[in-house]
């Protein structure tokens, strides 16, 4: 990246974090240029140990943190915890996603850290926020998919609630984090002063099903679930053509036309029953079943082709594969080659952010365990036990 696709150089992130929301939030930093450092116990992030594994490393732990120096310190260690201290308060962000209380126990919660340094900006992301009753609770991804809602309206109507396929919560709680930290830095440009910084990700996927969520509070009405269908538009689902599946999008009443004159259904333009999207919706599966019928006589590639074309939201359903070797995906660079220190060329996803016509995204690889330990502490001016000292990689 050049300066101009770097808006967060010279800003100095320590973060303290586990598996995935704290990691992607520091990973998104980094790509925009802060220098992040990833602080690990000596056995190392829990994520480290999730298969598959590329000469020894874990791709999970791989995919969320490029771009960050590693550092081991144990907290339990007294000294090792003065450093923690002295590094936080030298740096302009602190990100962690301990439990709730773990870091007041470990004297680095936001009021010990901005005694030390005013200007900090302080994000914790945890389960269920700072207070209230269920605070200090532990969860995992599927428990906030559960009680956020989401499994209530995913799956098919007649059959179990089924996840997200990713662990979207932690995600999708991690890029609020980076957006509240950015604009936490803006407001210490302007004030001088550090802040505090919450996202809790059961919240965070509740934010995510705004439309659902206020759905139901406008009409009382639970949304149900609908497989691949939407509640709000139709015919808006995953179709079979004579060689595979591909999805249809038909949010409006261009597209509706469009479409029945392509599939040979100009019939149903005229059906009082199907005049508007409302009236379309209440009759998704008369619609989902005529056009199955009209479908299976073309290829999918065929039906893309023709349908793209006349501007209809049409497209086929990839497994990993196939985005991966995808086009468009290889030119807007969202597969990256880096050169990791133990695992050799290794390939992630990359960022989805362009700025100035150009991709914001570190090319620096992920940390081997404690990689950068001996360089971070005698930066920072931190006392080196005898083991960092005698250790090349500054393993504990």
């Amino acid at each position: 990246m050049t300066n101009h696709a770097s808006p967060l150089a010279g800003i100095k992130v320590l973060e303290m974090g586990a598996l995935v929301a704290a990691p992607f939030c520091g990973m998104l930093l980094a790509d925009m240029g802060a220098e992040v450092i990833k602080l690990e116990p000596p056995e190392g992030d829990m994520a480290r140990q999730f298969a598959p594994f590329v000469s020894g490393e874990s791709a999970f732990f791989m995919a969320v943190n490029r771009g960050k120096r590693g550092l081991i310190l144990n907290l339990k260690d007294p000294q090792d915890l003065a450093s923690a201290r002295e590094i936080a308060s030298h740096v302009d962000v602190v990100i962690h996603n301990y439990r709730t209380g773990v870091a007041d126990r470990l004297g680095l919660a936001y009021p010990d850290l901005h005694a030390l340094h005013p200007g900090l900006v302080y994000c914790a992301v945890s389960g269920y926020g700072p207070s209230g009753p269920m605070a200090s609770r532990p969860g995992v991804d599927l428990l906030f998919q559960a009680e956020s809602g989401m499994l209530a309206v995913t799956g098919s109507p007649n059959g179990l609630p089924v996840k997200v396929g990713t662990n979207a919560a932690d995600v999708y709680a991690a890029t609020t984090a980076a957006f509240a930290i950015t604009a936490a830095l803006l407001q210490r440009e302007r004030t001088g002063k550090g802040s505090e910084v919450h996202v809790a990700l059961r919240d965070a996927f509740v934010a995510l099903q705004a439309c659902w969520v206020s759905s139901y509070l406008a009409t009382g009405e639970q949304p149900q679930r609908l497989g691949s269908g939407s509640p709000f538009t139709a015919p808006t689902d995953i179709y079979r053509a004579q060689d595979g599946d591909l999805v249809l999008a038909v949010v409006n009443d261009m597209h509706w036309q469009i479409l029945c004159k392509a599939l040979g259904l100009a019939d149903l333009i005229s059906d009082p029953r199907l005049a508007t999207n409302d009236s379309r919706v209440q009759h998704a599966e008369y619609l989902r079943t005529r056009v199955n019928e009209a479908l299976a006589h073309r290829n999918v590639q065929e039906w893309i082709n023709l349908l793209d074309v006349a501007g209809v939201p049409v497209g086929r359903v990839l497994d990993y594969g196939m985005v991966c070797d995808d086009p468009q995906i290889q030119h807007n660079e969202m597969v990256l080659e880096l050169n990791h220190s133990l695992a050799g060329t290794i390939k992630v996803q990359g960022s989805p952010i362009w700025m100035d016509s150009e991709k914001c995204v570190t090319k620096f690889p992920p940390p081997a365990l404690g990689e950068h330990s001996q360089e971070i502490l005698h930066e920072y001016g931190c006392i080196m036990g005898a083991e960092q000292i005698s250790d090349p990689h500054g393993h504990l």
